[in-house]
């Protein structure tokens, strides 16, 4: 019978009561009342037991090997009449959160990280855009134009073209129709010409290093300088899959095949017959994302990478990478890992930028922005709560960063 498998279950509790508790007969009790009102509520029931499998699942992942499991409502058990002992319940980890450090392109419409929201002069769709000290750097289908922090009249800088920022964000390069042209972006003789070349109309600029705009096309990478008089001469390098400039004026960054069809990172210099590939400074798959457009930035002051890997966001320290290099001398073959500074798991990047020296910045195809910073620490970037999907984040060069 019921009630006498529940005294035997409380006999334990009998000794230390009083003996006017009856335990075993209040849930006697209290079982038949709930077998009375079970009959007209089966549904309730069916939920708590489904609610408290679920709970138990969620315990056991918070403790780890530890199990726990879920008691079943129609049966009267201690468990169910007194409830378990029950450990601290933990809350889903929320990340802290961060205000919106750069500027967004939502539609053709520019929304400053400040609350600005400024109509561009375009025609057609803004294809490309990058803030500078000076305003705002963006193109369309048939102009390249600087917008001023005023937000004034806009400064045509060229025709229809590929163009690239200078890191300090005072220059761009364009290739209009086969003029490659360097133009000041600041000061008042901003949209002044500094020089020009004829180069191929397929050379498109894509990086600066010093003085230098490092071009590309189906030949692979080259550069002009723009140290006047100078006239472009082709010495395309074939091995290179990808430059990604530099802060400096010595030496850029770029990409070649390794051994067993690894990719890796080296110093690019740039000699009279083009760039020369120099010191190796790692390798790994992950390089493979860093050839996607949009899926690795340089760090404003040149010293990290950072690359958006299947797994999230990881940032490679090159300064470490060349110390490693310079020890293993002409060992060159020893140098295999890259050298990471972070890793930030983020799911699906589709955008890295930088907002300052120590914060990468992830767009999701979720649309999402998370933050990762050197120290591995990850945010939650807050977004305007009216922004629609569409919107893109705008990198950001030069002061301040």
């Amino acid at each position: 019978m019921l009630e006498d498998e529940l005294r035997e279950m409380f006999a334990a509790r009998a000794q230390t009561l009083p003996a006017a508790a009856d335990p075993a007969g209040r849930a006697i009790r209290k079982a038949r009342r709930t077998t009375r009102r079970r009959r007209t509520a089966t549904g309730t029931m069916t939920v708590f037991a489904f609610a408290t499998v679920l709970g138990g699942a969620v315990a056991a992942q918070g403790l780890g090997p530890a199990t726990m499991t879920a008691t079943d409502p129609n049966r009267v058990t201690s468990q169910n009449l007194w409830g378990a002992d029950q450990p601290a319940t933990s809350r889903q980890t929320q990340l802290p959160t961060m205000e919106l450090p750069v500027d967004l392109l939502v539609g053709q419409q520019l929304w400053t990280s400040d609350g600005q929201r400024v109509d561009l002069d375009h025609v057609g769709d803004v294809s490309m855009i990058a803030k500078v000290p000076e305003g705002w750097v963006y193109s369309d289908a048939n102009t390249v134009r600087l917008l001023p922090n005023s937000a004034g009249t806009p400064v045509t800088l060229s025709g229809q073209a590929e163009w690239t920022v200078s890191h300090d964000g005072t220059r761009v390069a364009t290739n209009d129709q086969g003029t490659l042209a360097v133009t000041k972006v600041t000061g008042q003789d901003r949209g002044t010409t500094i020089a020009s070349s004829p180069v191929p109309a397929t050379a498109a600029p894509v990086a600066f290093f010093g003085e230098r705009v490092v071009v590309a096309s189906d030949k692979g990478f080259d550069y002009w300088s723009a140290e006047a008089p100078s006239r472009y001469t082709e010495t395309w390098n074939a091995e290179l899959l990808a430059v990604f400039g530099s802060a400096g004026a010595n030496a850029a960054v770029g990409i070649v095949r390794g051994r067993d069809e690894l990719l890796c990172l080296v110093d690019v210099t740039a000699v009279k017959k083009g760039l020369k590939i120099g010191a190796r400074l790692g390798c790994g798959e992950l390089l493979a994302r860093a050839l996607v457009k949009l899926h690795a930035a340089l760090s404003p002051d040149g010293r990290l990478l950072a690359v958006a890997a299947p797994s999230g966001l990881q940032i490679l320290d090159l300064d470490k990478s060349r110390i490693n290099a310079a020890s293993a001398g002409k060992k060159q073959t020893q140098v295999e890992a890259l050298v990471l500074q972070a890793d930030c798991p983020i799911t699906a990047v589709d955008a890295v930028v930088w907002s300052d020296a120590r914060t990468a910045l992830a767009q999701t195809d979720a649309h999402g922005i998370f933050a990762c910073r050197t120290d591995g620490t990850k945010l939650q970037v807050t977004l305007p709560p009216d922004v629609q999907p569409g919107w893109t984040m705008i990198p950001s060069y030069g002061a301040g960063k």
